[in-house]
């Protein structure tokens, strides 16, 4: 990455030549070496800040001539500059880590020194961005690092990554070429300390870039491979585009990796896809595709490929034809230093193997859990129906001696998909479990990851109701979101002022801390219902913010996604009966969770409200539909987990007694999801369109509930009155659930092992 000191620097020269500070504050900032790119946007952001306040900024390369009232050293600790001299000075030592930072305020005789530095650009620039934000918070503008504090920190987890995909072409298009949409983006992702941006084109070979290479270029000596509906012209406005990103991207401290997720397309669709490609040419197109895609993209960092069926390609192609070999070959050849990320699903050993004789750098990236957002650690054992073609988490993967590194990807696009997330505790635990087989790190999905996907012909909507919006771009409404799992994924101590900060400054000194817990609280909702049990698994079918799981009898033989943590609620029943234990989480103990959980969200949301007073705001009224969804979801499901095992009871006994508990319980949940149709009211669009999950909105899911209700009083009362076909098997004794005490975790002493001896059994 080039550095590029001119902007900043004309930058400088506009704040100086100003009208000057109200208050006759100066303000001198001390570059002793010229920043890197991440450096410098780190630099505009602090400059952007004391500008807002009126405060004049003298630039100058040493403290002798600032003139300043306060001086602001800032330099990467190893420049030999002032910066490194500060440092030993005052006997500051960064700990030794790339990304590391300190930010530390020394005094100098009379003096004020603020020093600002790291082992490298980016953790310079994650320091620069700090103290930017700090000074946004400052109430007395002739003390604007009133709030700037002491600070050393470095990474937890060393890769931080976002992906976004490219689900629908006229959607992907309203954005690829606003540069405003860009930088508004990728600030969000590098004040948020994410330091890896992927970009991934494509999704299956039935959407629009299967393959991506034409949508940007041509292909010498395969002239009849092109969108036929893609001029020279456009497509080099779109390769323009991609390169701009990553110019961007780099100059916000982050690393770009480019996502080739489709190859060769063979599944019927509706998009209009590239033509003159088929399984005859495949593989030699796509290694002169991706030899000059290396020339165009010059400053690409790393490359992710899907290996499996879902790209397109056949068993036989991946393995006997060595379609891999050749990409392999063509990465090594171009004597570009290429990261390559393999997707793990359906990835054969010999792939494996041939990627580690290639000599290439690369990673093998599995789904966390599921393509959902689950619990935050590895499932105990993933559910039975996806445990084929290492599909999920890390199987068989964890081989010694090692070979790659692993690198988690959170599949959260199947869950979040819109509603308001953020969840400190959640993402603390997360982090740590990065570090399995010394992980190095983790991918996440924006919110909203899935909008337009499996709807090709349709136009692309607003999520909210223009009287509702209160932003320029929908990503802005997820700043919490990404705020937690950047923030604390790099330091899982992070002090909780970054986000409280953020919530007094959107609703208010009263209201904020209440709307802050109340965001923390429902956002463990989600997660809750994907672990006891997962009702529709792939990404493109589910939809728990707004699926009710189906009629009763489906939704009660549901399988959690952890069954080893977990119990089934057919499990449960059959327990029940046989009257026998199980050491794993009840469904029983789960519904009094979503019923605790769902009356502390009600209640802070109830608080938010009493205080907002003046501070009312349309981000503040759509925060709290978004509670409400959440709260009466999780009541829906506190109510529902009932009624599914009375009804296995019913069906296994015959018990009319358990048949009306059943309905009974079923009632209170419909009255449940009711009240989220009352909440979300007109705000949402519609139609959510987000894979092919149906119904599109919450009240066509009611009207579905209401119906299958009907039925099963239909049926009661056919049993009442004996008309009914039914078991004669006498009930047995009224269920027990298990006992609330029993939910306390036990206490444990454990002495860890710290050493071990290859092929040696532990002790």
């Amino acid at each position: 990455m080039k550095i590029r000191l001119t902007a900043v620097l004309m930058l400088l020269a506009v704040v100086i030549g100003g009208e000057g500070s109200v208050f006759g504050l100066t303000v001198s900032i001390i570059t002793d070496q010229p920043p890197g790119l991440g450096a410098q946007h780190g630099l505009r952001k602090i400059m952007q800040a004391l500008d807002k306040k009126g405060i004049t900024i003298e630039h100058t390369g040493s403290l002798e001539n600032a003139s300043g009232r306060i001086k602001v050293v800032t330099g990467v600790a190893s420049s030999g500059g002032v910066a490194t001299a500060l440092l030993k000075e005052h006997r500051i030592e960064l700990p030794d880590s790339p990304e590391a930072l300190v930010i530390s305020r020394l005094k100098e005789g009379s003096t004020d020194i603020l020093l600002i530095s790291g082992t490298d650009d980016r953790g310079l620039m994650y320091a620069e961005l700090d103290v930017a934000d700090r000074v946004g918070w400052a109430q007395d503008d002739d003390m604007p690092f009133g709030r700037v504090r002491n600070i050393m920190e470095q990474p937890d987890a060393p890769e931080r990554a976002l992906a976004t995909y490219t689900m629908h072409r006229e959607y992907v298009e309203s954005f690829l070429y606003d540069e405003e949409y860009w930088a508004r983006y990728l600030d969000m992702l590098a004040e948020n300390r994410f330091n890896s941006f992927v970009f991934i084109l494509g999704y299956s070979p039935a959407t629009w870039l299967a393959p991506s290479y034409p949508y940007f270029f041509d292909v010498e000596g395969f002239p009849q491979i092109k969108f036929e509906d893609l001029t020279k012209q456009q497509q080099r406005r779109n390769l323009n585009a991609l390169n701009r990103i990553i110019d961007m991207t780099h100059e916000r401290g982050m690393n770009f990796t480019l996502g080739i997720w489709d190859h060769l397309p063979r599944h019927n669709s509706e998009y209009k896809l590239p033509v003159g490609i088929d399984e005859d040419n495949v593989i030699s197109y796509t290694e002169a595709a991706l030899s000059k895609l290396l020339k165009v993209v010059p400053e690409l960092d790393a490359l992710q490929f899907r290996m499996h069926w879902e790209s397109g390609l056949s068993r036989d192609e991946q393995v006997l034809l060595d379609f891999w070999g050749g990409v392999f070959e063509t990465i090594k050849n171009s004597d570009r230093d290429i990261g390559v990320y393999l997707r793990a699903k359906g990835l054969p050993d010999s792939v494996i193997q041939k990627a580690v004789d290639s000599g290439i750098r690369f990673r093998i990236t599995t789904k966390y859990w599921a393509e959902q957002l689950g619990m935050p650690f590895h499932p105990g054992h993933i559910n039975r129906r996806n445990q084929h073609d290492r599909r999920h988490q890390y199987a068989d993967l964890l081989k010694y001696p090692k070979e790659y590194e692993m690198h988690w990807k959170v599949w959260n696009g199947g869950t979040a998909k819109f509603l308001l997330w953020g969840d400190p505790e959640y993402v603390r635990t997360f982090t740590e479990s990065t570090h399995l087989y010394g992980g190095q790190g983790f991918e996440i999905k924006p919110m909203l990851a899935t909008k337009m996907a499996m709807h090709p012909k349709e136009k692309p909507f607003d999520l909210m109701g223009k009287p509702y919006q209160y932003y320029d771009y929908e990503f802005e409404r997820y700043w919490h979101f990404l705020q937690v799992f950047g923030r604390v994924s790099y330091n899982p101590q992070t002090s909780s002022e970054i986000w409280q900060e953020q919530f007094k400054r959107r609703f208010g000194d009263k209201a904020g801390p209440y709307v802050q817990k109340a965001v923390h609280r429902a956002s463990e909702v989600l997660p809750r219902i994907i672990a006891y049990a997962m009702t529709q698994f792939p990404t493109m079918s589910g939809f728990p913010e707004k699926q009710s799981g189906g009629r009763l009898e489906q939704y009660a033989k549901t399988r959690p996604s952890d069954i080893q943590t977990f119990l089934g609620m057919d499990e449960a029943a059959g327990f029940l009966l046989e009257g026998k234990e199980s050491p794993k989480t009840w469904p029983q103990q789960t519904s009094k969770w979503f019923e605790q959980t769902s009356a502390d969200i009600l209640r802070l949301a109830e608080e938010a409200e009493r205080r907002i007073g003046d501070d009312r705001n349309k981000e503040f009224d759509s925060t709290m539909v978004d509670m409400r969804i959440l709260a009466y979801l999780a009541l829906y499901h506190g109510q529902r987990i009932p009624a599914g095992i009375n009804y296995l009871l019913y069906e296994q006994t015959g018990d009319m007694a358990a048949l009306n508990r059943a309905i009974r319980h079923e009632s209170k949940a419909i009255d449940a999801y009711e009240k989220i149709v009352e909440s979300a009211g007109d705000v949402y669009a519609d139609d959510l369109m987000m894979g092919r999950s149906a119904p599109p909105h919450w009240r066509d899911e009611l009207a579905m509930l209401k119906g299958w209700l009907k039925e099963l009083k239909k049926l009661q009362k056919e049993k009442q009155t004996g008309k009914a076909k039914h078991k004669t098997t006498a009930p047995p004794n009224p269920p027990h659930p298990p006992n609330p005490a029993d939910a306390d975790a036990p206490g444990l002493k454990h002495k860890a092992i710290t050493s071990a001896k290859p092929n040696r059994p532990l002790t």
